[in-house]
């Protein structure tokens, strides 16, 4: 499954604006350099609901890591591509 950075960058947009009730308004806020915490204000509920979204979205789990691991949405990204590479 081949897959741009920037297609797993608009299917996450989708899925941490489900993840938070004021997602539509985060929405210009989610970049790659944009913070999980500090920018988009995302809580432990929040982060766990986006991995299950995004292990349920694009077939791949989160096996190896924790949730501390990540700190900006690029970070994310990359770890995508890479469990879909």
């Amino acid at each position: 499954m081949s897959v741009s950075r920037n297609e797993i960058l608009e299917k996450l947009k989708e899925i941490l604006v489900s993840a938070d009730e004021n997602g539509r308004e985060k929405l210009s806020a989610v970049t790659e350099s944009a913070n999980l915490y500090t920018d988009l204000g995302l809580g432990s509920v929040n982060m766990l609901y986006m991995i299950i979204a995004t292990e349920e979205v694009f077939g791949i789990r989160f096996d190896d890591v924790g949730m501390n691991d990540f700190q900006t949405v690029g970070d994310v990204v990359s770890y995508i591509e890479g469990r879909l590479s």
